[in-house]
């Protein structure tokens, strides 16, 4: 239900927000003209009315009406959207339209997208409002700090149920017997309690150092967000507490540059177009050559397919160019040097990197990214996992063709424990650091790496 309302309601949000701008565009026409001949709009300037509005609803992320927003907020939110929304159309319609725009009709259009797009704006925070107070969007918290600050939020939760965030009662330590609030238990009762019912984990400031860390490892590990209760006073926070939930200040501790929905669509658009240049330009005609030569030197399929772990943990299938003999041994044996399964054309393609290149396939469809961390075997992931510190943050993105952790070398066999724990350090800082140049900076250094060769490409 919760990846339901998250994929559907910004669709829906958009649509209705287009059917409101429509309809005050035919509005705004028949109050400048006195009546509507559809035949005597401006097509291209109506095609442009309606294209531009989206992408700024989208960029400023107008659908998400986050469940401590004030009404104000919202107000301000749309009469901003609205206001480069005008700057841009007018712009657009300046230097194309064949003759003078007609004043009154700018005019009345201005002042009915302000008036309409704001009530729409606040009647929807409106109805999702009343439908998280009556169970709908609800996510499920667990608060840590039988402290004042725990109660604190716990009392806001339980008062505001429009925030849609629901919460059973608070873990921590209590010697007072006289405080009436829900005890879930001590710190340890949450740790060993199932993180796949919890959405959201707040912590007290009072919770002693080494218990946050094993909470924020815990979460880590099970891909789940931590906020700190920071006790300070709300008015010295008000230029930098990123939310608050009515008096009590929240920070976000672990959250990464990849979350932030715009880097995602740069991420994505930049994917896109990178994989379709070199499907086109390079697939196009390395597949058929390739798929030849090693269907004439061993018997099976031209693909390589492994189940491999992906962006929070969820599998996919990856695919590369088939470099070794069909054996029973794939996934749960890693190559080593002089590795009898090996082709003679598979250790060109391995010692080349050029057998990874069906990944971008994979990258067509969405399951992993041009740079991120690298996808390992499922076996090696669940062998590793709890052995190497915060392991699982390495699946809080898409995986990628290629990583930091390949760009400075760390490819093929895993011999020794400080192989693996290097690459995710590695992957964790890329995560931690991500920007669009860090993206370029690692391709350029994979190219570099690849025609250098290392010894460990076997």
């Amino acid at each position: 239900m919760k990846k339901r309302f998250n994929t559907y309601f910004p669709s829906f949000f958009i649509f209705g927000e287009l059917v409101v701008i429509a309809i005050i565009y035919i509005l705004a026409a028949i109050v400048a003209d006195g009546k509507v001949e559809f035949e005597k709009f401006d097509i291209y300037a109506f095609v442009i009315y309606l294209s531009v509005w989206p992408i700024i609803s989208f960029l400023n992320k107008d659908y998400k009406i986050g469940r401590a927003v004030s009404y104000y907020t919202t107000l301000k939110r749309a009469f901003a959207s609205v206001f480069i929304f005008i700057s841009l159309i007018s712009l657009f319609w300046l230097f194309s339209a064949t003759e003078a725009l007609n004043r009154h009709f700018l005019g009345t259009l201005i002042i009915l997208l302000f008036l309409w797009v704001t009530i729409y704006r606040v009647s929807v925070h409106l109805v999702l409002d009343k439908y998280r107070t009556f169970g709908g969007n609800v996510r499920y918290a667990a608060i840590i700090g039988y402290d004042k600050l725990g109660f604190n939020l716990f009392k806001v939760l339980s008062k505001k149920t429009h925030y849609g965030i629901r919460c059973q009662g608070i873990f921590g330590t209590t010697d007072d017997p006289n405080i009436n609030l829900p005890y879930l238990g001590d710190y340890d009762d949450f740790l060993k309690s199932d993180f796949q019912n919890i959405d959201f984990i707040y912590v007290s400031e009072k919770v002693p150092k080494r218990i946050l860390n094993k909470i924020i490892a815990s979460a880590d590990l099970h891909l789940k967000k931590v906020k700190l209760l920071p006790e300070i006073k709300t008015d010295a926070l008000k230029s930098l507490v990123l939310r608050r939930f009515d008096s009590v200040p929240i920070i976000d501790l672990n959250k990464i540059p990849l979350d932030v929905v715009l880097n995602k669509i740069v991420k994505r658009t930049f994917d896109l177009i990178f994989c379709l240049i070199v499907l086109v330009t390079v697939m196009s005609w390395m597949y058929p050559i390739f798929a030849l030569i090693i269907k004439l030197e061993s018997k099976g399929s031209v693909f390589f397919r492994q189940w491999r772990h992906g962006e929070g943990g969820r599998k996919f299938i990856c695919y590369k160019f088939r470099t070794m003999i069909i054996n029973d041994e794939a996934d749960n044996m890693w190559a080593s040097k002089d590795d009898p399964r090996i082709t003679k054309f598979g250790a060109f393609l391995r010692k080349t990197s050029l057998d990874e290149f069906p990944q971008f396939v994979n990258v067509l469809f969405g399951s992993m990214s041009i740079v991120g961390p690298r996808p390992h075997p499922i076996s090696l992931n669940e062998s590793y996992e709890r052995r190497v510190e915060k392991f699982s943050k390495r699946h809080a993105s898409k995986p990628g063709v290629t990583g930091l952790a390949q760009a400075m070398g760390y490819r093929g066999e895993i011999k020794e424990f400080y192989h693996m724990s290097s690459r995710v350090k590695l992957d964790r800082f890329y995560l931690q650091n991500w920007s669009f140049l860090l993206d370029i900076k690692i391709i350029i250094l994979t190219v570099f790496s690849v025609l250098r060769g290392t010894d460990n490409a076997y």
